[in-house]
């Protein structure tokens, strides 16, 4: 088997899961789709849990290397600033560069990666959180503890939720920027590029991220 048939189950799975979910989505109508036989699935994959790992692996792979790869230009740096706001504008920078760079390879891929973790968490899919855990938590954890520096006093729980509130804000806005763009365009006669949506995206992102803690948990 060649790439371009591994390329042709990715894309049909990735196409089908982000669709109708991992339960509901069957390797037949996969491979349908690809033009391939089960065989070549099982041979490549092993099964639908290894198919839908690759699946998310598509997204993460990138994403964690250019991460990883700013992060420890960030690290390097003499530029840090005493000024947390400041500080939290480069690190989600840091993140949000990283997203928009893999999206840019093909601009549908953060959209239906943004489905397909929100399948994940929504049905039973504990052998895909387990291994997006193993490969990628490290990564991440780095990640959410120099972001964690320059936030208020929160307890983990509070961190959680407010982290993710973050990557909602940003997923959004980039998996459906082609939408929104329209949309300003024909509403407001606007045109204006993802490079202005992710400049405003910024600020808001710091200050949500400092915003006091209100309330118990």
């Amino acid at each position: 088997m060649t790439s371009s048939t591994i390329d042709r189950i990715l894309d049909a799975a990735e196409a089908e899961f982000a669709a109708h979910g991992f339960v509901e989505t069957s390797l037949r109508t996969i491979t349908t789709k690809a033009k391939v036989n089960l065989a070549a699935v099982n041979y490549h994959f092993g099964s639908k849990k290894g198919l839908i790992q690759a699946v998310t692996d598509r997204f993460l792979g990138p994403l964690t290397h250019l991460l990883q790869v700013q992060l420890s230009a960030y690290e390097k740096s003499t530029n840090k600033s005493d000024d947390n706001e400041q500080e939290l504008r480069v690190l989600l920078g840091v993140l949000a560069r990283s997203c928009q760079q893999v999206a840019q390879q093909n601009h549908h891929r953060l959209a239906v990666f943004a489905r397909l973790i929100n399948t994940a968490y929504s049905q039973s899919q504990g052998h895909l959180r387990k291994h997006l855990n193993h490969q990628y938590g490290a990564s991440f954890l780095y990640f959410m503890k120099l972001l964690r520096k320059h936030m208020p006093v929160m307890t983990n729980e509070q961190f959680f939720w407010r982290f993710h509130y973050l990557l909602g804000i940003l997923v959004f806005s980039l998996s459906s920027s082609e939408a929104l763009l329209a949309i300003c365009e024909r509403e407001y006669a606007s045109n204006r590029s993802l490079d202005q949506i992710m400049a405003d995206i910024l600020p808001v992102m710091a200050s949500a991220a400092q915003a006091p803690i209100l309330g118990d948990f």
